[in-house]
This record gives structure tokens, C-alpha cells and sequence, in this order.
């Protein structure tokens, strides 16, 4: 294919006009270019390739398509020519008449880890007996009283009302889900449904009694609330309580977080109270409890809910919230050597990739990686 032809293909895939002959056409090229090295237009040519590709990645950031798998610092557009991965094959931008190689990757790949396979989560019994979720089988794992806790075909939990002696007594069950683990979603014994992130926990009633339904969370889960006008349901953490009757929402209260905890309601209505303040949400509203609650509007929720679907995804996040992210799903501990990094990352990563596969995008933003054993050492510039 001549520089022409090339030009009049990349125009017409701009305009998202290309057919799938004539985008196979493109990435063949792209692909001769890649292995050869060679780039011999002119100036001029170059910045139609730029602005090209300017304008379809743009495109593809604005319209939230769920398979990216880019990250791009926002500080250095053109300037960290080799960061940006998108869908149609253009893996590399094009930079002083040639096309930019990737990066030696530093990460040593004999130590690789898969993105979590299965879930690692435990519950802890009332008595203190320890149910293991990724070797037990579907079925009941505990009678207590009359409820039945049960494991479910899709890997679900659920706590099921059972024949047997109804308790009088308050009993609490722990699930907790380690850095490493899969999402976890359970049934509780109202109806309401929880997703619990890895590096979380909950304390729950097994029967909810009295004219309330109270629990604690750690780390990050996302609630589907079933409505009980007489039986607000209650989530504290700290000095920090949520109450709903039937709403969505999702709370993050992870401790390496600082003091802050966040909560954001995707529907209903729910009321914050850090034991000072007291909040009102909206749905697309967030809380910010420290002291004080701030109350944020217009939240982006595709961000917010990216780890129920699946996904990374980050807004002008920091090296360090990003890798924070890294650590609890792959299981790894971040160890900072010389400078610190000033890097902002956007964009949308899938949570299956393994973790050399994480770390090689990451690489690419100008940021090295030496992976030993669960040790993630992150290197100077």
C-alpha cells in the first residue's frame, strides 16, 4: 500500500467510514510499519497521521467502550508517544518520521500472576467455625437455626430461611474477601443483595431482628438494598453510618484510602451521618465523609462501578491509586525505590488480564516495574 492510499484509509477510518476489508488493509500495514521500522513521509503527513489518530482515540474515550485497553497520562499527550493502546489495531503513535518501538519491559515474567480465577472468600461463623468458599461445594455449608447458608450453582451466596427452631439471639456471621480474590456477591437473609470487592469484609445479623438491619463493611461493596419501610437498613464503618430502605449504592472505606470514605448512590435515597454531619444523597451523588461530609454532584458511576464490572478504570488517577488497585487484586505488595512519579492515568483496563499484561500498559506511561516473588518494586525513570 502506497503513502496515498494510506492516507485516504486512515482519513475514511477517522470518519468511521472504513469497511472491515479496508480496516484489515490498515492494520496489515501498521503491522509491516511496526516489524520494519520504516516511516518516510514528510511533515505535513505526519500531522494528518497525527490528528487522525488524535480524533479516533478521543472518540473512543468519550464513548466508554467496555474493551479498551490504554492508559493515557494526561500531562504529556504527544510527548509519550508509545502509551496509547486502542481498538483497531494502531497500537503506537507516530513520532519524528518513525514509528516508536515498544519499551523494554522490565518486569521479570518467570514470576507471573494471574488475575484472580477463583473466589478466596471465607465466612466465619457465629461460633467460630471457618467455611472456606473456593473448596466448598454448591449446596448447604451450615444450618444455623433456621436459616440455611448455601452455596449457589453460579458461586453465590445465600442465606435461605429453613424448617428448624426460629433463634431469639442475635448472631453474626463475618465474609471476608482477601487481596486475590474474586468479586463476591451474596444473598442475605431480607433479600438484599451485596457485592463485596477483594480486600473486604462484612459483619451481618444471620436473621435481621428488632426495627433494624445493621451491618459493617470494610473495603468496598456495592448494596442492593430490599425495602423494609419499618426496618431501615444500616451500614457503618467507624464512626460513619448509612441508612437506606430499599436504594443502590456503593460504598468504598478502604484503609489505605486515608480517613476518607466514600459513598455513592446509584438509586434511592440514602442518609450519611459521621457522627457530626449529617448528608442527604441523590442519586449520581457522592459522599466524601472525613470529619465533615462533602457532598460531590454529577459522579461519574461507570467509574465508581468499573470493579463490579470487571474493569479498572481511572481518571487523572495517581501512580499510587492506581497501583493501590493492583495490589488488592493481584495479591502483591507495592514498594516505591527512588523518586516519586508524577503520573496521572485515563482511562479503562479488563481486571483478567495477568498481572505482567497490567504492568506492561502501565510500563508504557514511563514507569518500570521488577516483579519478585509478591514484591512489586516500582523503579526510577
Amino acid at each position: 500500500m502506497d503513502i496515498h492510499q494510506a492516507k485516504e484509509l486512515l482519513q475514511k477510518y477517522q470518519a468511521g467510514n472504513c469497511t472491515p476489508s479496508e480496516i484489515k488493509l490498515l492494520e496489515n500495514w501498521y503491522n509491516q510499519l511496526i516489524d520494519t521500522g520504516e516511516w518516510q513521509w514528510g511533515e505535513g503527513e505526519k500531522d494528518i497521521m497525527e490528528k487522525a489518530l488524535e480524533a479516533r482515540i478521543m472518540k473512543q474515550v468519550n464513548s466508554k467502550q467496555k474493551k479498551l485497553v490504554y492508559l493515557i497520562p494526561r500531562f504529556q499527550w504527544w510527548a509519550a508517544a508509545s502509551v496509547i493502546l486502542f481498538l483497531a489495531g494502531f497500537s503506537y503513535l507516530f513520532f519524528n518520521h518513525k514509528i516508536i518501538k515498544p519499551t523494554q519491559v522490565s518486569t521479570i515474567l518467570r514470576n507471573d500472576i494471574k488475575a484472580p480465577q477463583s473466589n478466596k472468600a471465607m465466612i466465619t461463623l457465629s461460633g467460630g467455625q471457618q467455611v472456606y468458599l473456593d473448596s466448598a461445594g454448591n449446596g448447604a455449608l451450615a444450618i444455623q437455626g433456621n436459616v440455611k447458608l448455601v452455596k449457589l450453582a453460579n458461586g453465590n451466596i445465600a442465606y435461605q430461611h429453613n424448617s428448624g427452631e426460629v433463634s431469639t439471639k442475635m448472631e453474626y456471621n463475618t465474609l471476608s474477601n482477601p487481596r486475590g480474590s474474586k468479586v463476591i456477591n451474596m444473598n442475605l437473609t431480607d433479600g438484599s443483595k451485596v457485592w463485596l470487592n477483594a480486600g473486604s469484609s462484612l459483619t451481618y445479623p444471620v436473621v435481621f431482628m428488632g426495627s433494624e438491619r445493621k451491618i459493617s463493611v470494610t473495603g468496598e461493596a456495592y448494596f442492593e438494598v430490599a425495602h423494609d419501610a419499618s426496618s431501615p437498613f444500616i451500614i457503618t464503618n467507624g464512626n460513619m453510618n448509612v441508612v437506606v430502605l430499599g436504594t443502590n449504592f456503593n460504598v468504598n472505606a478502604y484503609k489505605d484510602n486515608g480517613d476518607d470514605v466514600k459513598v455513592t448512590l446509584l438509586k434511592g435515597s440514602v442518609k450519611v451521618n459521621n457522627g457530626n454531619t449529617t448528608g442527604l444523597l441523590k442519586p449520581g451523588q457522592q459522599a466524601v465523609v472525613t470529619k465533615e461530609i462533602r457532598v460531590v454532584n454529577d459522579v461519574n458511576l461507570d467509574l465508581v462501578m468499573a470493579w463490579k464490572n470487571g474493569y479498572f478504570q481511572f481518571d487523572n488517577a495517581s501512580l499510587q491509586n492506581v497501583l493501590k488497585e493492583v495490589s488488592r487484586w493481584y495479591d502483591v505488595n507495592v514498594v516505591y525505590d527512588g523518586k516519586n512519579h508524577p503520573r496521572q492515568f485515563l482511562g479503562e483496563i479488563q481486571r483478567d488480564l495477568n498481572l505482567s499484561e497490567m504492568l506492561k500498559i502501565l510500563e508504557r506511561n514511563k514507569v518500570h516495574f521488577n516483579l519478585q516473588g509478591k514484591e512489586l518494586r516500582v523503579m526510577p525513570d
